[in-house]
């Protein structure tokens, strides 16, 4: 099972890579929706372009029956799985993302909804706020981006296939920035690829 989902998902690696290749750059109703200021500190993000490797390689998949929580191919991001406990699957490939991007991207597959990354921010000071930025190029399914852990929460939406697209959320004092969410949120399941994660401190939202 373990080594059919592999080809699989270095299958769809090629697919989004090749695709990616031409497309275009898509501007994002969700990147506009926050507001763009100066920021106040430096990349918060742990391995933000997916450059060092994970734990367990690339791929690296989990099924049920597997240890939990699941590493993903890059490391200090953990994979996300449905309560259903879909199939879930990760790999590092070269990267396509638009603009100053690293060498590496991240692929993943959801086999239902809620399949993706996160990392945890735990230690980062509730009063204060942020802006999280992703790139996500969606094959299939519906990428959501929150930055926070838990219900509620500012959160923005992929509305585009084919192509890559800025997804972008600001903080303010109801919801504090506490875990890094890139989910597909469709319950068919998703593919997706994502680099150039920003986690930045910005001036206090009134």
């Amino acid at each position: 099972m373990r080594a059919k989902t592999s080809k699989r998902l270095i299958a769809l690696a090629a697919a989004l890579v090749g695709a990616s290749a031409g497309s275009a750059q898509a501007a994002s109703p969700a990147a506009s929706s926050c507001p763009t200021q100066f920021f106040l500190s430096g990349q918060l993000a742990e391995n933000p372009s997916f450059e060092v490797l994970g734990p367990d390689g690339s791929p690296t998949c989990w099924q049920q029956g597997d240890p939990t929580p699941p590493p993903s191919a890059a490391d200090g991001w953990t994979m996300h799985t449905s309560n259903g406990g879909a199939t879930v699957c990760s790999a590092l490939v070269p990267s396509k993302a638009p603009g100053p991007a690293g060498q590496r991207m991240l692929v993943f597959r959801a086999g239902g909804n809620e399949g993706g990354v996160f990392q945890d921010h735990l230690e980062l000071p509730p009063n204060k706020t942020y802006m999280f930025s992703v790139w996500v190029f969606v094959r299939t399914g519906q990428v959501a981006i929150q930055s926070n852990g838990g219900v509620g929460g500012p959160t923005a939406w992929s509305t585009k296939h084919g192509e890559w697209e800025q997804l972008r959320v600001c903080t303010n004092s109801l919801f504090s920035t506490n875990s890094l969410v890139i989910y597909n949120q469709d319950p068919n399941g998703g593919e997706f690829a994502v680099d150039r994660v920003e986690l930045r401190e910005i001036p206090t939202l009134e």
